[in-house]
């Protein structure tokens, strides 16, 4: 493991809000700072950064812990890889260990070493003689030597096991290959080539690494016209845009959201860098809460076709739910796409297009009018029902104004009128959306937690939390709980394992603080644990209180042994008549 003498260095050298600033917009609150959370969509500041305890807590979501809890989740990583992270920002070096990584951190630093040396591979497999086919296809695109280069594109061999063969030279083995989606297992066992005969895009993450591929068909007679690597332990696709690596040193102030990696390419060679793709799926909340961190607008530049414009309708709300403002670019007839536009019109056009883009509520009023003819009182009134729902979802008064007005002249009614109708829809969704809470208070609906197991359920208390959460206050009480109660008393596995943890710990001397347990848990057990704390933090620790704690353990020990008090012994017997009363 890494020194604990190391961590608490980092630690001291560490602010935490300067680790989150860079991923969310922080502001003051009192002693600390509130944010959106990056974990989870809202609208309303539910991230708290204590900069006391250098700590954070999301009281939306329940994700918690340090700043090395903060990265693992941000970049999804795992402990050690965070820790170097941190330290390097620092400037310090990682002691080495053989045990400094876990056979998880060791797994996923070999299987991106392998994915470096794969795309190694295509590259030079492009600029070979067996490659012709690829590059004569990539310039026909209109790529440049310098646009191939940059992006590192390559070329699969039509064959079943041309990486195969490279791989294994390099001593790789087939399993580890096979599960990195490199290479593929028939159902007879057999191990061939993932990607065959196609134009190969690494799919590069935000710190440079080579994390997967993207394979464009050669053959017209292959009907998968890409295909993308399988999920493994360096690739989630929820989790990674396309050109991600270029778009977050972009100086503009939006990115550009396309639907493949071909458009992706051809903007950035039109100098577009600000520009990004999903990896083979519609846009997730984690992509765009990724989206968030280095742009506060996003313009949609999905194909013209019915496909894309209902990909875009719901990229619009995903978008808006993380916080982002969301336009929607629409091509003129002649064209389909922004490789299409660029060619036919020119960059400075392309840019022209984009910068003036509908913003949402144009683009969800022009397809109401869809199909309606306006020139018909018929008409007119069917897109006056859709239009009214629409503006009333408009929060700002001033642009609710600008868009009732020209609405107002479409159908030919008194603006008056509009205002008052818009007004009334206001009011409807208001009374609706206090029901609806009311009715999620009642039923008890807390927050779900990020691994999305349960709600935060930061009003209910137990007893074996309030004696995690008193041992954290109050360390020096461990001998006396340890005189009541023994780890093997805590019903539930995870206060359980919580427990055995901070008792070998204290015991050996070491630190409970949550940077020291960070190698133990996941980064949501560590939100559960942070949880506990700020749940119990207003809570007065004196000696009757842990004693409820502890009658109340016993209690749910005993329940959970289904013992009837016969069977009890008499200390028993008096730990749950205790636990009786206390109800």
């Amino acid at each position: 493991m890494i020194p604990e003498t190391f961590i608490d260095h980092l630690k001291h050298l560490t602010d935490i809000v300067s680790v989150i600033t860079p991923y969310a917009a922080l502001k003051r609150a009192g002693r600390g700072h509130v944010c959106l959370c990056p974990f989870h969509s809202e609208k309303t500041p539910s991230c708290h950064v204590y900069t006391d305890t250098q700590s954070f807590f999301c009281f939306g979501c329940g994700a918690g812990g340090d700043a090395i809890t903060f990265i693992r989740l941000i970049e999804n990583i795992d402990y050690v890889e965070a820790v170097r992270l941190l330290a390097e920002r620092a400037g310090l070096t990682v002691p080495e260990s053989d045990n400094a990584d876990g056979s998880s951190g060791k797994k996923k630093s070999l299987y991106l070493e392998m994915n470096k040396e794969a795309a190694r591979f295509f590259r030079d497999m492009l600029h070979s003689e067996q490659g012709v086919t690829a590059l004569e296809y990539l310039y026909r695109r209109g790529l440049t030597p310098n646009t191939i280069r940059k992006f590192g594109l390559g070329f699969a061999l039509p064959g079943w096991d041309g990486l195969r063969n490279h791989m294994r030279a390099k001593n790789y083995h087939e399993d580890d290959l096979v599960a990195n989606s490199l290479l593929a297992r028939s159902a007879k066992g057999n191990v061939y080539d993932f990607f065959r005969y196609r134009v190969m895009f690494p799919i590069i993450d935000r710190r440079g690494n080579v994390i997967s591929f993207s394979g464009r068909a050669l053959d017209p007679d292959d009907t998968r016209k890409y295909i993308n690597s399988a999920e493994t332990l360096v690739f989630q696709k929820r989790l990674n845009l396309f050109g991600v690596n270029f778009a977050k040193n972009t100086a503009e102030k939006y990115m550009l959201l396309c639907e493949g990696n071909m458009d992706v390419v051809t903007l950035n060679q039109a100098g577009f860098e600000n520009s990004v793709a999903t990896c083979g799926t519609a846009i997730t909340p984690e992509q765009a809460r990724l989206l968030q961190q280095y742009c506060e607008q996003v313009v949609i530049a999905y194909d013209s076709d019915t496909a894309g414009q209902k990909a875009a309708e719901k990229a619009v709300n995903v978008l808006g739910q993380a916080g982002l403002t969301a336009r929607v670019l629409e091509f003129p007839n002649d064209t389909k796409d922004p490789d299409d536009y660029i060619k036919l019109y020119g960059k400075e056009k392309f840019r022209a297009l984009a910068e003036n883009s509908r913003s949402v509520i144009s683009y969800e009023l022009k397809k109401a009018m869809s199909g309606i003819n306006t020139d018909e009182p018929e008409g007119r009134a069917e897109y006056l029902r859709k239009a009214i729902v629409i503006l009333a979802g408009i929060h700002s008064r001033p642009e609710r104004a600008v868009y009732v007005s020209e609405t107002a002249r479409i159908c030919q009614v008194q603006e008056q009128t509009l205002t008052e109708s818009v007004n009334d829809r206001i009011r409807y969704n208001q009374k609706r959306g206090a029901k609806e809470e009311r009715t999620k208070l009642i039923r008890g609906n807390t927050p779900r937690n990020i691994d999305g197991n349960s709600g935060l359920g930061l009003e209910q208390k137990s007893p074996e939390e309030g004696i995690i959460a008193y041992i954290f206050h109050s360390p020096d009480k461990l001998d006396k709980i340890l005189s009541r109660l023994s780890v093997e008393d805590f019903p539930t596995e995870f206060y359980r394992r919580v427990l055995e943890m901070l008792v070998f710990r204290l015991k050996k001397g070491l630190s409970i603080d949550i940077s020291a347990l960070q190698s133990e848990f996941s980064p949501s057990e560590v939100g559960k644990i942070e949880a506990i704390k700020y749940k119990y933090s207003d809570v007065p620790y004196t000696d009757s209180r842990l004693e409820e704690y502890i009658t109340g353990t016993a209690a749910l020990t005993a329940k959970q042994t289904r013992r009837s008090p016969a069977d009890m012994t008499a200390e028993e017997l008096l730990e749950y008549t205790k636990a009786l009363k206390n109800r």
